[in-house]
């Protein structure tokens, strides 16, 4: 069974000089990152009154084997879980 959060759950990400995420705290855990399975980006709804949806997408496991979907919302720069994978 997954978790999913499709609005996002605010994290705090910790970056390397590059900007690639090293590690995120959620809910006062911190998750060290070991490896990025995927790495995509969304660009839409620009045209829409609603608002423009643009997010970097990263498929990450961690140290502990949790493997998880994190996003940067390109516009704001905030950070979020989307999704963990049990």
């Amino acid at each position: 069974m997954s978790r999913l959060w499709p609005e996002g759950e605010p994290i705090v990400v910790q970056v390397d000089e590059q900007g690639r995420p090293l590690r995120f705290v959620w809910r006062t855990r911190s998750h060290q990152l070991v490896q990025i399975q995927q790495h995509w980006q969304i660009d839409t709804d620009w045209w829409s009154d609603d608002g423009r949806v643009w997010r970097e997408y990263l498929a990450a496991t961690t140290t502990t084997g949790l493997l998880c979907v994190i996003y940067q919302d390109l516009l704001t720069e905030g950070w979020f879980l989307a999704k963990i994978y049990d």
